[in-house]
């Protein structure tokens, strides 16, 4: 329960900042365009990392024993990212709303 948490808590982190960013660099800018932006910021770092996680598991040592590889573990990390996508669509499109529409205020 404490992963769930603390990952809807980094979504929230990140969808916050970069409401706060897209607003204060372009506020000329439609709010629809800004909230779509703020709420694919997770996600968009969550595909990174499993790119970089992925081509670190399969460009590392490969075990000696037969059987062994990395299938596993890339399979962990499409999992993670499932997860990582749902929960910051879940969390992150009503946080973007709510972000765009407070840093927008004058």
């Amino acid at each position: 329960m404490e992963f769930v948490i603390a990952t809807a808590l980094g979504v929230l982190l990140v969808t916050v900042l970069t409401a706060w960013w897209l607003v204060r660099r372009s506020p000329g800018a439609s709010s629809s365009r800004q909230v779509m932006l703020a709420s694919l910021s997770f996600p968009a770092l969550a595909i990174v990392g499993f790119v970089l996680a992925t081509a670190v598991t399969l460009l590392g040592a490969q075990p000696q024993e037969p059987g062994g590889g990395a299938g596993m573990v890339v399979f962990a990390l499409v999992f993670f990212l499932f997860y990582a996508l749902v929960i910051g669509v879940a969390v992150g499109i009503p946080t973007a709303i709510i972000a765009i529409r407070a840093f927008r205020k004058p």
